[in-house]
This record gives C-alpha cells, sequence and structure tokens, in this order.
C-alpha cells in the first residue's frame, strides 16, 4: 500500500528545490532577455540603418550578476576602486549585431546624424561622439534633467558590426571613483 503523505512530501520537495534552483540560477545569473526600451532602440537604429544586420548575441547582465562579479574584481584587483564602480552599476545590457553584406549604409558622418537624430526622439543626448576610419561611436545621457546620470547608452557601428551598450546605475559615483582614482579633486 502507497503512503500517499510520504508521496506527497516527496513531491513537495521536489517542487521546492526546483524552484529554488530555478529561482537562484536566474537571481545569480542575472542573464535574461533585454528589456523592451532596448529592443526599441536598437530597432529604431536597424531601421535608419536598413535592418541589413543579423544578431550575433544580446544579453543583459542584472545586479546580482554585477554584484558577484565586483566580488572577483576585488580579489584579483589590486585597484579597489574597481570594486567600488561595479557596486553603482544597476544592469547592462548588450548587443552584436553584424552586418549583412551588399548594404550601403556605411559609418559615416550622415549615419551618425541618422543615429543622433534617432536618439534624440527617444529623449537621449549625446556627450561623446566621434567619426573616424569607417568606424562611428557615441555615449548618450538621459535628457530628462532627473535621469541624466542614471543610465546611458554606447553605440559603435563600423562597416562590419553594429555594438549597442546600455548602462543602468548610479554613473555620477561611476565617474566619481574614475575622476578620484586619477587624482583630481573633484567632488560631485
Amino acid at each position: 500500500m502507497l503512503n500517499t503523505k510520504r508521496i506527497s512530501k516527496v513531491k513537495t520537495r521536489h517542487f521546492v528545490i526546483t524552484g529554488f534552483v530555478l529561482f537562484s540560477a536566474v537571481l545569480l545569473t542575472s542573464c535574461i532577455g533585454v528589456n523592451r526600451q532596448f529592443e526599441e532602440v536598437k530597432d529604431k537604429i536597424m531601421g535608419k540603418l536598413g535592418e541589413d544586420y543579423e544578431t550575433e548575441f544580446q544579453f543583459s547582465i542584472g545586479s546580482a550578476a554585477l554584484h558577484i562579479s565586483s566580488w572577483f574584481v576585488n580579489l584579483s584587483a589590486d585597484q579597489e576602486y574597481l570594486d567600488d564602480m561595479m557596486r553603482e552599476i544597476s544592469s547592462v545590457q548588450i548587443g552584436v549585431f553584424n552586418r549583412v553584406r551588399g548594404t550601403n549604409v556605411y559609418a559615416d558622418f550622415n549615419t551618425l546624424k541618422q543615429i543622433d537624430n534617432e536618439m534624440k526622439s527617444r529623449g537621449w543626448q549625446y556627450i561623446v561622439r566621434s567619426v573616424e576610419n569607417n568606424e562611428i561611436s557615441a555615449v548618450y545621457l538621459n535628457s530628462n534633467p532627473g535621469e541624466v546620470l542614471k543610465s546611458m547608452y554606447v553605440i559603435n557601428l563600423n562597416d562590419d558590426e553594429l555594438t549597442i551598450i546600455e548602462v543602468n546605475g548610479n554613473l555620477k559615483k561611476v565617474i566619481q571613483y574614475a575622476i578620484e582614482e586619477k587624482n583630481f579633486d573633484l567632488k560631485m
């Protein structure tokens, strides 16, 4: 005769353990697909570029994975400021897209202006941009005064690849740590 209480306990324990493992895997890796805002920015930029790109990879790293990474940086790096900087970043999303041959969009100033216009329409303002040797790079901050140093986009485009990175967190503190490390006496 089967002991239904024992079977029920085993099933419950199995369910709890499976749930804990899945929760821990998501929490510790924090490698979940990119969010909708990142997808929209990527889609709009690719739309401006003719959508002639294939995804090489895209992923998101959340605060738990960054926090755990900072422990390893703290153990392996002589520079304490790197650990401090990593603790101020709450998430990073990265996408790398390969250009399909035969497209007629190139990394030049006109393409940079198209990307700038798209980012500006989405509430982002460039702080650094460069066009050099068939490669463009730009860094964008949120133009909303309350959100200026909470997130940024880094976009790099060359004739072979488009890379988009979004960084979220207390970027004001990240900049402060970098400045202090270089021995500039500047308080933010």
